[in-house]
């Protein structure tokens, strides 16, 4: 089989992306964070949490002084210096779930919020009556400060208290379908004209135009850039 430049170049490509971008994934995928404020924070010990995000340096340090009871500090440049302190489990409340754990969750001294909390539950939150009072982290970003309206909430403290769940760069799924359009792609280039006939299969000795193979090779390369971009999905969102 006799391959132009043209495709040579693009099969080139194509190659190489796969090796670059699965070295990445498996970097990224090998170094797992925290992430806070949409962002990742670098694990750098036994509960500390680091980096920087929108701007900001951020460390995140959590302290057991004892088995119920975690402190968890919070140190964002020099515009924020939050101490909580989140005391779980305490005596169960009764809820409209039944009995659960109760929870306290404090800042710098006045209460967040008191009531019971199922951490195997989503929204397992519950006021001391008993009634659910979900916790939600809402924010409102502003393209001048980001931190205008950045509050440290009882759901963030509580979720560093207890262990936080790692993500990292790289999203799995994404990057199986850019290596199955990769393959696609590649087996479209090298047997176009195999392609091309057996679509006309019911013609007599088909044969492509000039004008189609040049389409044909500007999709290709519009394929081609396709598939980079989801490689670059892939790399930059968080999972």
């Amino acid at each position: 089989m006799e391959l132009t430049r043209y495709q040579k170049i693009l099969l080139a490509a194509l190659a190489g992306m796969l090796v670059l971008f699965s070295v990445l994934m498996a970097v990224f995928r090998s170094s797992p964070g925290v992430l806070f404020e949409e962002s990742l924070l670098e694990i750098a010990g036994e509960g500390v949490y680091t980096g920087r995000v929108m701007g900001e340096p951020v460390a995140i340090t959590v302290t057991r002084p004892s088995d119920s009871r975690a402190v968890v500090e919070f140190a964002i440049g020099d515009r924020f210096r939050d101490v909580c302190q989140v005391d779980y489990p305490l005596t169960p409340v009764e809820t409209v779930r039944g009995p659960v754990d109760g929870i306290r969750v404090t800042k710098n001294g006045a209460v967040l919020f008191q009531g019971a909390y199922a951490r195997d539950m989503d929204g397992g939150w519950f006021d001391e009556n008993g009634d659910w009072a979900p916790q939600f982290t809402v924010r409102a970003y502003t393209s001048g400060d980001p931190w205008r309206y950045y509050e440290t909430d009882a759901a963030t403290a509580v979720a560093f208290a207890l262990g936080p769940g790692t993500a990292a760069h790289g999203d799995p799924g994404l990057f199986a379908l850019a290596v199955f359009l990769t393959a696609l792609l590649a087996v479209w280039i090298l047997f176009h004209k195999q392609l091309f006939r057996f679509e006309h299969r019911w013609a007599r000795d088909p044969e492509p135009t000039e004008g189609y193979l040049f389409l044909e090779r500007a999709v290709w390369l519009l394929a081609a850039a396709a598939v980079a971009g989801v490689y670059l999905a892939a790399m930059v969102t968080v999972s």
